[in-house]
């Protein structure tokens, strides 16, 4: 079966498989070739790609949804590191993805001092009787 794993800026894997292991929040899943037709949240985690001649390939992802229909698996994530070595893997994922919770607070603080300012504005408008 083909899988294929997307973030919304590039094809992360496309690769024919003979075995799927991914999580969502009922537990662990193994998709073979011929699994019913499934849709399913994947919580953060690891995935495994085997392939037909047993090499794996693991995949950390940041949530996302899988998709299972006749002889393709897709999953789409936010955010997904790959590697054939799951010790490199582990590296990589921790630094990237506290990399990422980094800028999303700091889009965070910035999205709220922008609003604070905004209604600011409003409410020193309304206080000198000027109508928006």
């Amino acid at each position: 079966m083909k899988l294929r794993v997307l973030t919304p800026t590039e094809v992360m894997l496309e690769q024919e498989v003979a075995h799927v292991t991914a999580e969502d929040l009922s537990g662990s899943l193994g998709i073979r070739p011929g699994h019913a037709p499934l849709v399913t949240a994947l919580v953060p985690g690891i995935v495994v790609a085997r392939a037909p001649d047993g090499t794996q390939r693991y995949l950390a992802v940041r949530g996302g949804v899988m998709l299972v229909g006749g002889e393709e698996v897709e999953i789409v994530s936010r955010q997904v590191v790959a590697s054939s070595d799951l010790g490199h893997l582990a590296e990589t994922v921790v630094k990237r993805f506290e990399k990422q919770d980094e800028q999303d607070r700091t889009n965070r603080v910035a999205f709220e001092k922008m609003r604070l300012s905004f209604m600011r504005r409003v409410l020193e408008s309304e206080r000198a009787g000027e109508t928006l």
